[in-house]
C-alpha cells in the first residue's frame, strides 16, 4: 500500500519536556522524505502527551503541570515546520486532543485511543501516519510489541519509522507487523539529531544560558526566550524537587502488598477506580494511596455513611434502603454504580457492613457485610461474616474489598 496517492497526515507523539530542535528537524525532515518518495503530506501534527501512565519517570509524572508550556513550546516548533515546509505541506498544527480525552476519562490514554479518536475527526481520505524511532522495533524484545492493542493501531494508521543511533530493526517483528497487516514506512535516509530534552533540562536547571543551547542547536532561538520569559527554568527546578519520592516510597510502589498489586493491575490495564465507603469511612480509600502514583488510577472517593448521603450523593434509591437497608447487596451495587457516574471512572467499588458493637438485627448479626463492584461489562456483589470488634470488622471489610477488586483485575486481564 505505499503506492497509495491518498494524503497523509504525519503524527508525532511526544512527551518530551521540553520540545526540542531535534524533535522539530526530525519532523521536517520526515515530511520532506515521504513527499520526495511520492506521499503526499496534507498535514502534519505535533500531539503533545497530556498525562503519561509511567509513574516510575518524575518527569513524566509531572507533565499535567507543564502542559501549557510544552503546548506553547510545540506552537513555536510548529511554527518552524511550517515555514520550513512552505509550498510543501499545506498544515502544521498542535492538537489539544490528548488533553481533552484524559479530561473526559479521567485518566491517562494510549496512543491507540488517541489514535481512534483523531481518525473520527479527519477527512475519511486522508490517512494516519505515525512517527516514530527505530528503538521501538529493535532487540530480542521490542518495546512496541507491548504497546497497549498494537494490532489495533496497525489497522488505525501507516507506521512511518526513523533511524535511531544503535538501532537496528528485529526483522523477525518487522516481518510479524506486515503479516498482519501493518503498512510499514521505513525513511532511512532521515538523519535523526541526538539530542536528549532530559540533557537540555539538566542543564538548564543547573545555569547553563539558554543562548549556549541555541548555539548548539539544541534549541531555537524563540524556544529559548519564551522559556526565559515564562520562567520555566525554575519551575522545572521546583517540580523536579517537589516531586522526588520521600524515602521508602520506590520500596513501596514495588511492594507486594495487596494495594499496591491492585494499584499495578489498574495501571496495567490503565482503568481508574472510584470508592464508595459506608462502615469503612474512607479505611479503603486510605489504603489505596498510600501507594505512591495512585493518583493515576484513584479519582477519588465518597463517605457516604448516612442514608441520606447514600442517596444525594450516590444516587441510592430510597426505596432500595427501605426495602433492603443499608447493608445489603442491592444498596452496594447502587453504591458502587453511583460512585462510577459520579466520578466517571471505569470501576465503582463500595462497601456497607454492619461492624458493631449495635446496629444487628436478627437476620443481620454484628459483621454482616457486603461489598459492590460495578464495571462497563458488569456489576457484582459479595457477602461477608466477619467476627472482630468494630474496628477489626473494619479493616476486615477493607481487605475483602481490595482482594475482591485484585480478582476481578486479574480474570480480567488485559
Amino acid at each position: 500500500m505505499e503506492n497509495s496517492n491518498a494524503p497523509l497526515v504525519l503524527i508525532f507523539g511526544s512527551s518530551a519536556d521540553p520540545f526540542h530542535q531535534g524533535h522539530a528537524e526530525l519532523m521536517t525532515n520526515a515530511a520532506r522524505a515521504l513527499i520526495q518518495r511520492g506521499y503526499p503530506v496534507a498535514e502534519v501534527i505535533i500531539m503533545p502527551v497530556y498525562r503519561h501512565h509511567n509513574t516510575q519517570d518524575e518527569a513524566k509524572r509531572s507533565l499535567p503541570l507543564t502542559y501549557e508550556y510544552r503546548y506553547a513550546l510545540c506552537q513555536i516548533a510548529a511554527e518552524q515546520i511550517a515555514q520550513d515546509l512552505a509550498g510543501m505541506v499545506p498544515k502544521v498544527t498542535v492538537s489539544r486532543l490528548e488533553e481533552e480525552l484524559v479530561r473526559e476519562s479521567h485518566r491517562p490514554n494510549f496512543t491507540v485511543e488517541t489514535l481512534a479518536a483523531l481518525r473520527e475527526r479527519l477527512d475519511p481520505s486522508q490517512q494516519m501516519a505515525l512517527l516514530l524511532g527505530m528503538d521501538s522495533f529493535a532487540g530480542s524484545d521490542p518495546p512496541f510489541r507491548h504497546w497497549y492493542q498494537w494490532e489495533q493501531l496497525i489497522r488505525l494508521t501507516k507506521l512511518v519509522i526513523c533511524p535511531r543511533l544503535g538501532s537496528s530493526p528485529n526483522q523477525d517483528f518487522m516481518a510479524e507487523l506486515r503479516k498482519k497487516g501493518a503498512e510499514i514506512i521505513f525513511l532511512n535516509e532521515v538523519t535523526v539529531p541526538e539530542i536528549s530534552s532530559s540533557q537540555i533540562r539538566r542543564e538548564l536547571e543547573a545555569g547553563t544560558d539558554p543562548q549556549v543551547l541555541v548555539e548548539r542547536g539544541w534549541l531555537s532561538p524563540a524556544a529559548a526566550v519564551y522559556l526565559q520569559q515564562n520562567g520555566l527554568i525554575q519551575i522545572w527546578r521546583e517540580l523536579d524537587t517537589s516531586t522526588t519520592n520521600p524515602p521508602g516510597a520506590d520500596q513501596l510502589a514495588q511492594s507486594e502488598s495487596l494495594e499496591a498489586r491492585v494499584g499495578q493491575k489498574l495501571l496495567a490495564q490503565k482503568l481508574t477506580l472510584a470508592l464508595a465507603e459506608s462502615c469503612t469511612g474512607g479505611l479503603v480509600s486510605h489504603r489505596i494511596t498510600n501507594v505512591p502514583g495512585s493518583s493515576d488510577y484513584f479519582i477519588g472517593g465518597v463517605v457516604a455513611y448516612a442514608y441520606a448521603a447514600k442517596v444525594s450523593l450516590l444516587g441510592v434509591k430510597w426505596e432500595t434502603l427501605q426495602k433492603y437497608g443499608a447493608v445489603s447487596s442491592q444498596t452496594v451495587l447502587e453504591m458502587a454504580r453511583g460512585a462510577r457516574h459520579a466520578l466517571k471512572t471505569d470501576i465503582g467499588l463500595s462497601v456497607s457492613c454492619i461492624a458493631g458493637p449495635g446496629g444487628a438485627t436478627p437476620a443481620k448479626p454484628v459483621g454482616t457485610s457486603w461489598v459492590g463492584l460495578a464495571a462497563a461489562e458488569g456489576e457484582w456483589s459479595r457477602h461477608f461474616l466477619l467476627h472482630g470488634d468494630r474496628l477489626a470488622n473494619k479493616e476486615a471489610l477493607a481487605e475483602k474489598a481490595l482482594e475482591m477488586l485484585l480478582e476481578y483485575l486479574e480474570k480480567r486481564g488485559y
